[in-house]
């Protein structure tokens, strides 16, 4: 019996080898897509696991600029429980005008930049091998992300004012990797440094690690309520892995989601070949059953050879996910080296892939069981199995999944490039965005600066933004330190997610990631200590916002006396948003604000369009890359599944169509029938594709972007992709398919139909 059945499926294998074909094509790009994101994932993962591991990364940094007590910092670590270990790092801030590598200069740089030595305690800057850097006197180590942007190599000369460097090789830094993290450090000796501070004005890194168990929100209230140093930004371990996997996570996400559409497709697809194969094979099984071999074990017969397939497309799969993985992963494992567990990693990923396949096999598996609702009579007749169906349907199904898998990543890719997305980021949507931070007076440095800006009659609009820490009260008597950014929000407006901006006296709004933490809503009542006494503010709005570790909080105010009534509330820093009128230069305005010996060189001034591709540059490249691999496969499908399906369908009305031969009907008119059916499915699945592609897309791609506090997403489309491109592209394909598949009608003979052959 078993000969019988080995020479069934060899014969099986030959007349169809089409399906056969098309079947292990099916479970190997499902098996490869599914393998490579858990591959993906799992080595992004145990990558930065392995390095803040190493680094000895801190759960809670403190940004500060200005004075500290460091004898009181610590009084505080002592005295609290969680703290396992507090040290404080100093930051040398430089100006970008001042370094050069290789005469080079960072002036384009959109990061804050400057210099530290190796750190004491923990927070360690590791080399390339992930181990600890002992660095000498008259070399500096460069964070691993300007090798390539800046074409760095080790032997090359950094220049900063009148101090040469040789840069002595590369380091990761478990905190500032990643470009959205804003500041990157370079590591000299502590000789360099001390020779270095003339040229930059230092803050401090005030980082501290928590014992397990601890809750960090709790000890957060704990530091503010201590009235420890808090000038700067607040950031705690989750945001900071946040930070790091967010460029290649959004890749991974976009693998992800075509690795689901994917096997959602490849279930249909050979749910349909194997539905048509058992119509094509009826009478074979009604032999078998009419010999007396029982249903059960026709069934497992049929599914040997879907098990075989399946077999060779798992290990199909894992060998192109091993090989696509290698490029795709070469930013990551420069960043974070490797995951330390490769074998792990691979495992994983095969386990991945056993499900993919798993999860085929049943859909194969239940749909086998309708051999067993047919007679063997009924089977050597040659009886339908079942209802007919519209089988063009299933075109316009796996069209629109197609599109959406198209058109997913290509709108997350547009909406990031997009000059509007900075709304999403917590920016005014300005040309010109200018920092006063690390200065001794902030308030003197931004009056002179407004009153440049004032009489500058190339200037459209402006205005000024001061933040400052106030002690707020929460509606369960909660006491916490905010950082309250105060200006007139409406010129360069954010995006909301609920509510508006702050236009009044008493109107507060907040961060989507501030307002999940301290559980508040549109509605809701704070009380501000604001300027010495204690007023009541209405939540008016929700945000988002990245910026700040994503935790701020806005109220309306004039600039003037945003800088006028600062007795009680000390300014942290300011920011002034400009834009330019229509065709000023807006690089040539910068560096003229900028230029040596202006009294305004110590203010950070960027371009927004270049503070956004500095930013978002890595995870754009990424997205980009991911977009071709989604648009391949969904090319790649659309070509098999129309080619099968058309061909499928001729094989299915082959006695139809030689009686309309016989007829006289040419081989033109019959291939117009085809060509206009398939076209209307055609264009009906690419406009359901298109709606799933803007309308659920948004709603993927806002839960992954919300997670970084960018909620409120909403795609800012390309309208000639959208609407012209892709819908072009995958009819040519579809079309390119169907003209290939039609071939198959000059080979039916008019006289098919009068020898009844099937």
């Amino acid at each position: 019996m078993q000969k019988i059945y080995l020479r069934l499926l060899i014969n099986d294998f030959k007349k169809n080898k089409l399906i056969t074909m098309a079947v292990f094509v099916f479970m190997a790009v499902s098996a490869a897509l599914m393998g490579l994101t858990v591959m993906l994932f799992s080595g992004l993962l145990g990558s930065i696991d392995s390095l803040m591991t190493k680094a000895e990364t801190c759960d809670f940094l403190q940004m500060h600029s200005g004075e500290i007590d460091e004898k009181a910092l610590v009084r505080f670590s002592e005295s609290t429980d969680g703290v396992d270990k507090m040290q404080i790092c100093n930051f040398l801030n430089v100006e970008n005008s001042l370094i050069f590598i290789n005469e080079k200069s960072l002036t384009d740089s959109t990061q804050d930049n400057g210099f530290c030595t190796q750190s004491p305690r923990f927070d360690y800057l590791l080399d390339m091998d992930n181990q600890i850097i002992e660095v000498k006197t008259g070399i500096v180590y460069v964070p691993v992300c300007y090798r390539s942007e800046y074409k760095v190599e080790a032997g090359q000369i950094m220049q900063i004012g009148n101090k040469k460097l040789v840069v002595a090789g590369f380091l990761r830094d478990s905190q500032m990797n990643s470009m959205m993290a804003s500041s990157k450090r370079f590591l000299v000796s502590k000789d360099d440094y001390e020779d270095l501070k003339s040229f930059g004005s230092e803050e401090y890194l005030i980082e501290f690690k928590i014992k397990p168990g601890y809750d960090i929100n709790e000890f957060a209230t704990l530091y503010a309520d201590a009235l420890m140093p808090c000038n700067g930004p607040t950031i705690t371990l989750i945001l900071i892995k946040l930070m790091n996997a967010i460029s290649d996570g959004m890749m991974i996400f976009v693998i992800l989601l075509v690795s689901v559409v994917v096997l959602v497709i490849s279930i249909i697809c050979i749910r349909y070949i194997v539905l048509t194969s058992m119509e094509k094979n009826k009478k074979e099984a009604g032999m078998m059953k009419a010999i007396g071999i029982a249903s059960k074990d026709i069934r497992h017969f049929y599914i040997r050879k879907y098990i075989m397939l399946s077999f060779a497309g798992a290990i199909a799969g894992i060998i192109a996910a091993f090989i696509i993985s290698r490029p795709l992963g070469a930013q990551m494992r420069s960043l974070y080296g490797s995951d330390g567990n490769s074998f792990t990693t691979v495992l994983i990923s095969f386990i991945g892939i056993i499900v993919t396949e798993a999860l085929i096999l049943a859909a194969i598996h239940r749909n086998f069981k309708k051999t067993e609702k047919i007679s063997a009579v009924q089977a050597l007749r040659g009886e339908k199995s079942g209802k007919k169906k519209n089988g063009y349907v299933f075109i316009a199904l796996i069209m629109a999944a197609s599109v959406f898998l198209m058109l997913v990543p290509q709108n997350i890719s547009s909406t990031i490039s997009s000059e509007k997305f900075v709304s999403y980021m917590g920016i005014g949507n300005a040309q010109i965005r200018m920092d006063i931070r690390q200065i001794d007076d902030v308030n003197a440095v931004s009056s002179r600066l407004l009153e440049r800006i004032k009489k500058d009659a190339r200037i459209n609009k402006y205005v000024i933004m001061q933040t400052k820490s106030l002690r707020a009260k929460l509606k369960d008597d909660k006491e916490v330190n905010l950082l309250v950014e105060e200006g007139n929000h409406s010129v360069f407006p954010l995006s909301y997610i609920s509510g508006t901006a702050p236009v009044k006296k008493g109107e507060i709004a907040f961060s989507s990631l501030n307002a999940s933490e301290l559980n508040l809503q549109t509605g809701d009542t704070v009380y501000l200590n604001a300027y010495g006494k204690i007023e009541k503010y209405s939540v008016c709005g929700i945000y988002s916002d990245i910026t700040n570790g994503g935790k701020t909080a806005k109220i309306n105010g004039n600039a003037e006396d945003a800088l006028n009534a600062q007795q009680n509330s000390p300014v942290m820093w300011s920011i002034i948003y400009v834009s330019l009128n229509g065709n000023e230069d807006v690089s040539g305005w910068i560096n003229e604000y900028q230029s040596e010996g202006n009294a305004f060189s110590s203010v950070k001034i960027v371009d927004i369009k270049q503070y956004m591709d500095g930013t978002y540059g890595q995870t754009i490249s990424r997205i980009k890359l991911a977009s071709f691999v989604s648009v391949l496969a969904a090319c790649i499908i659309v070509f098999i599944v129309v080619l099968l399906f058309v061909r499928l369908t001729i094989w299915q009305e082959r006695n139809d169509n030689s009686l309309m031969k016989a007829l006289g009907v040419s081989n033109k008119c019959i291939r117009k029938k085809y060509i206009k059916k398939t076209v209307v499915y055609v264009i009906a699945g690419i406009a359901a594709g298109i709606f799933l592609g803007i309308a659920g897309g948004q709603k993927l791609a806002g839960a992954l972007l919300g997670m970084l506090g960018a909620s409120g997403f909403r795609f800012i489309l390309d309208y000639t992709l959208v609407f012209v491109l892709i819908p072009l592209e995958a009819v040519v394909v579809a079309m390119a398919a169907v003209r290939l598949s039609l071939n198959e009608i000059a080979r039916i003979k008019p006289i098919e139909v009068a020898l009844g052959r099937e």
